[in-house]
């Protein structure tokens, strides 16, 4: 629900020589509204939260007040992870920034009258805006089929179909579309789960399911070494699960996946982890967009054409672009934060320099996982442990401040209770 906001803000006009803030607000204090609760924002919250600012009223827009992490993903599907394992509490980190918590979907932004829709609910007027709402599978107009992203809808569907399995005499057939990481590790998770709930019911349940991995490239982890790509192909054939490179998808029906080659796989189920797409509500808002439909932004991730929007994570068009993945998004973060903080004060502005070379941890779903990063590939158990203290301690310390400040407002509300 909206009601009175409090917590950080800020001065008066943004660096770099463009135009001040408007008084959207009474007196100095300025609305910052933060549109969606992916991995960048987190960091803000945590940032904000840390160290206040007196001048500014926070807003998280999110539909999901528990926001999945997408480092975690693949450990969930393969079971190793809970669904709490697997969330970050963005409803207990807006209260740790003394932020205003609005839940629902964004479906348009005036950017002329500074306003953001949400479904259901009246225009939100904001000073500033960061967008950070992931992205999307990408895939031609009308095709069926299931998408990784937004992960949240993604779990839910899972989840259901872990159950239904469980409890059916029936094989299944899963096509996976993508032969990038998140198309590597959602085929090899799915075995391990699926096979499982099969188990249930079957005695030779490896067989009853089928997975294939499609992908349009002409190899698989396109932009990994090439060690890696044969440790993965190595692993998939172990599984069996069926690979299949320079499969351009065409058309799913009947059972039927086509390829635009004239190839056929059969299937009952199409999963989508193909490369992003942007929200389609961002092309009509008059933000400068890449091809894609991406928020385009400089080097500080503000919006080349809208001083006052930023933007960070799968959503923003980079000006030396990288791949849409969750390492870039998680160390934006800091840098998102300080940078809104600088507009507010009227401060120049501090680059985000992403790393050209990025590390690549793969869960192979069986207790081990495969690292790569300047054209080396290592594999092992010890790989797996430290993917999964990386990941658990991620969500873990955003969890705790989220506990913490939720233990503070029970003693508040106990405390004022006792003194009426």
């Amino acid at each position: 629900m909206l009601g009175n906001r409090s917590g950080p803000g800020g001065a008066a006009a943004l660096a770099n020589g463009a135009k001040p803030l408007p008084q959207t607000h009474s007196g100095r204090r300025k609305h910052l509204v933060l549109l969606g609760a992916g991995h960048s924002h987190v960091a803000v919250l945590k940032a904000f939260g840390e160290r206040p600012h007196p001048d500014v009223d926070l807003t998280l827009v999110t539909r999901d007040v528990a926001t999945p992490y997408s480092g975690m993903l693949p450990g969930f599907v393969s079971g190793e992870y809970t669904h709490a394992d697997l969330h970050i509490d963005a409803g207990g980190l807006a209260r740790f920034a003394s932020a205003t918590l609005v839940t629902g979907d964004a479906t348009g932004l005036d950017a002329s009258k500074r306003t953001l829709s949400i479904a259901g609910r009246p225009p939100l007027a904001y000073d500033l805006l960061s967008i950070d709402i992931g992205s999307a599978p990408s895939r031609p107009a009308g095709m069926p089929g299931i998408p990784v992203k937004p992960i949240g809808g993604f779990v839910e569907r899972l989840e259901r179909l872990s159950a239904e399995l469980a409890a059916s005499p029936d094989p299944v057939r899963i096509a996976v579309v993508g032969t990038g990481p998140a198309g590597v590790e959602l085929a090899l998770g799915l075995h391990r789960r699926l096979s499982g709930a099969a188990s249930q019911n079957r005695e030779d349940h490896a067989a009853k399911v089928e997975i294939q991995l499609l992908g349009r490239a002409a190899t698989i982890l396109p932009k990994r070494s090439r060690r890696t790509q044969r440790r993965i192909t190595a692993t998939l054939a172990r599984r069996r699960i069926d690979l299949q490179t320079g499969f351009d998808v065409t058309g799913f029906e009947s059972g039927t996946v086509r390829a635009a080659d004239g190839r056929t796989v059969a299937a009952d189920m199409l999963l989508w982890a193909t490369s992003s797409a942007a929200a389609p509500w961002l092309r009509d808002t008059g933000l400068a967009l890449d091809e894609q439909g991406f928020v385009r932004v400089d080097a500080c991730l503000r919006s080349l054409s809208h001083p006052e929007i930023f933007a960070a994570g799968d959503i923003a068009a980079l000006p030396d672009p990288r791949p849409k993945a969750g390492v870039f998004a998680v160390r934006a973060g800091p840098v998102l934060a300080a940078n809104l903080r600088r507009t507010i004060n009227g401060e120049a502005l501090q680059p985000y320099r992403p790393q050209k070379h990025w590390l690549t941890l793969l869960s192979t779903a069986d207790g081990r996982a495969v690292a790569d990063k300047w054209g080396l590939s290592l594999e092992g158990r010890w790989v797996w442990r430290w993917k999964n203290w990386n990941d658990r301690r991620f969500v873990d310390g955003y969890n705790a401040l989220a506990a913490a400040a939720g233990r503070q407002a029970s003693d508040n509300i106990r405390n004022s209770a006792r003194r009426r």
